[in-house]
C-alpha cells in the first residue's frame, strides 16, 4: 500500500533535513557549559544527542517526489527513529538531575538568568524534536495495516481534529487518583476531583478543537498533579480539613477563538516571596528517581520542570499558562490554547518550520 504521497514524503523530508541540524545544535550547546565533561548527566547527554545524530547521518530514507513511497520502503529508516525515540526518553530526566547537581555544587551559572534561557532553548529544541518524531511515526503507522493500533479519520498525524478537552482532562484527573491510590504508596488519599466541561459557546455541542492530545494531556496531568501534592500537603499541616473538603476542581469552557481550562486548588498556594519562583528550574517540590520518571511516560514528570516545561509546551502550540496564587488559599492555574479549525491544519506537515534551533 502506497503511503499518502504529500503527507509521507513532507513529514520523512522535515525529519531527515531537520534533526542532524538540531541534534548538532544540542552537541553545541551542551559543550557551551563550563565544566560539562565533569558532570556525569551532561556527557550522557552529548553520548545521547552525538549517537543520534551519527545514526541519522548514516540513514538515508527512500522515496522522492518522482518516485512512489511505500510503508515497506520506509521500515529501515522508521526502525531508525523508533530507536531515536527510546534513546531519547530519559534526556529530560538527566537534564533535571545536572540542575539538581549544579545546584548542590552552588554553581554560580545556575542563579543567572542566562542558564534559564539556556534551559528555555534546550527544552524548547526538545518539544520540536519529539513532536517531530512523533508526528513521522503516527503518519508512517497510519498507513501500515500491520501497525497496533490505525489512527481515525479525525487524526492528521499526531494532531485530533476533534480534540476533546473535557475528555481528557478527566482522563488526567484519572491518572493523578491513580498515583495517589497505588499500592506503592503507604497511605492512599482520597481526592475529591470534579472535571466540569461548558458547553462550546454559541452552541450546544461538546468542545472540540485541533490539537494533540497527548501533550494536552501532559499538561494538564501535571498541573493537577502539583495541585494534588500541594492539597495533601496542606492536609498535613491543618487536619481540620480533610481532603475530601480541599476539592480540586477543573473548569473547561471555550469561544470561537480559544479554549480555557482552569484547575484550582485549596492547597494552601505559595508563600509571597517564592511566587516568582514556580517558573524557575530551580524550584522543586518533587523529588522522583529516574526510573519513577520513565515509568510514567510523561515528559513532564516531576524534577522540578514540570511547570516551566508545562509553559514551553503551551507557548510553543500557540497557547499560554498562567498561575494565580493566593498564599493561604490555594492556586488557580489558567491554560488558555489557540483553536484551529480542521480545515486549517496542513495535511502535508505538522509544521512548516518547528521551532528555533
Amino acid at each position: 500500500m502506497d503511503v499518502e504521497q504529500p503527507l509521507a514524503l513532507q513529514s520523512t523530508g522535515l525529519v531527515v533535513e531537520e534533526l542532524p541540524f538540531r541534534f548538532a545544535a544540542r552537541i553545541e550547546h551542551i559543550e557551551a557549559v563550563t565544566g560539562w565533561e565533569q558532570q556525569l548527566e551532561l556527557q550522557q547527554l552529548h553520548e545521547i544527542f552525538l549517537d543520534s545524530f551519527s545514526e541519522l547521518r548514516m540513514s538515508e530514507p527512500p522515496g522522492t517526489e518522482e518516485c512512489p513511497l511505500s510503508v515497506s520502503d520506509l521500515k529501515e529508516y522508521t526502525e531508525v527513529i523508533r530507536n531515536v525515540r527510546k534513546r531519547h526518553r530519559p534526556v529530560v530526566a538527566l537534564l533535571a538531575e545536572a540542575f539538581r547537581k549544579m545546584m548542590h555544587n552552588d554553581a554560580a551559572w545556575i542563579e543567572d538568568d542566562a542558564f534559564q534561557s539556556w534551559a528555555d532553548t534546550f527544552l524548547i529544541s526538545r518539544i520540536s524534536t519529539e513532536m517531530l518524531t512523533s508526528h513521522y511515526m503516527a503518519v508512517v503507522e497510519s498507513h501500515d495495516p500491520s501497525a497496533a493500533q490505525l489512527l481515525s479519520e479525525d487524526h492528521i498525524g499526531i494532531v485530533d481534529t476533534k480534540c476533546n478537552p473535557g475528555r481528557i482532562c478527566e482522563e488526567a484527573a484519572k491518572a493523578v487518583q491513580a498515583m495517589y491510590t497505588s499500592p506503592r504508596r503507604l497511605e492512599a488519599c482520597d481526592f475529591f476531583m470534579c472535571v466540569h466541561s461548558h458547553s462550546d459557546s454559541g452552541s450546544l455541542s461538546a468542545i472540540e478543537f485541533s490539537y494533540i492530545p497527548k501533550y494536552l494531556f501532559y499538561i494538564v496531568q501535571e498541573l493537577i498533579k502539583n495541585s494534588a501534592r500541594a492539597t495533601v500537603e496542606a492536609c498535613e499541616m491543618d487536619r481540620r480539613r480533610t481532603l475530601s473538603q480541599r476539592p480540586i476542581v477543573v473548569t473547561v469552557c471555550a469561544d470561537q477563538k480559544q479554549v480555557a481550562i482552569r484547575i484550582a486548588d485549596q492547597g494552601g498556594g505559595v508563600p509571597f516571596g517564592k511566587g516568582d519562583e514556580i517558573w524557575s528550574y530551580r524550584f522543586s517540590t518533587s523529588k522522583q528517581p529516574v526510573q519513577e520518571y520513565l515509568e510514567s511516560g510523561s515528559p513532564l514528570a516531576g524534577w522540578g520542570v514540570g511547570l516551566p516545561l508545562g509553559r514551553l509546551y503551551a507557548r510553543y502550540l500557540g497557547g499560554s499558562l498562567e498561575l494565580m496564587n493566593v498564599p493561604g488559599t490555594g492556586v488557580d492555574a489558567y491554560l488558555f490554547l489557540r483553536r484551529i479549525a480542521p480545515e486549517g491544519v496542513p495535511r502535508s506537515s505538522i509544521s512548516d518550520s518547528l521551532a528555533p534551533v
